[in-house]
């Protein structure tokens, strides 16, 4: 069974085997004598030394931090502030995109009164992340195990704790 699968995509929890054929290496995991993937990837067999391991087909996302240097596509300009599609964080693809606000302060080192005269939907913008307060607060959730990033609607007091009936 488990030489069918050298090569095979598979997600979590996808049965490689037994114990007694092969022993469970990276990226998986074994209950009860059964070798089972812990990743999502490409299982590989190690015949000579009797290994199942699955080689995960995706780190952890890129997200964009205060410095970072990004590519952007202007979805929607406002009055005051953009509303950029961000497709590369220092020359990492991001798929899908992250969004981000530019604000008119922050456009330009002149003053300008509209954000129509300082880019336009569909403009490719190429900028510095200054902020990311607003990231990790009210809808963004972040694993500090994995770094998987979750947009969520959230209460005001989320994380304050202590609001969990025992």
């Amino acid at each position: 069974m488990i030489k069918k699968l050298d090569g095979q995509f598979v997600v979590p929890g996808v049965k490689l085997g037994v114990v007694e054929e092969f022993m469970p290496g990276r990226g998986t995991t074994e209950v009860d004598g059964t070798v089972y993937s812990a990743a999502t990837g490409v299982a590989a067999v190690d015949s000579t030394r009797h290994i199942v391991s699955v080689k995960a087909s995706a780190g952890p996302p890129v997200v964009p931090e205060e410095g970072s240097t990004i590519i952007g596509v202007v979805e929607k300009a406002q009055e005051k502030m953009a509303i950029i599609n961000i497709v590369v964080v220092d020359g990492h693809k991001l798929q899908p995109p992250f969004t981000g606000m530019l604000h008119i302060s922050n456009s330009s080192p002149r003053f300008e009164r509209f954000m129509g005269d300082v880019c336009k939907p569909n403009d490719i913008i190429r900028g510095k992340v200054i902020d990311v307060s607003q990231r990790l607060s009210g809808r963004i959730l972040r694993c500090t195990q994995c770094l998987n990033v979750e947009r969520r609607r959230l209460a005001d007091d989320f994380g304050a704790g202590g609001n969990v009936p025992s």
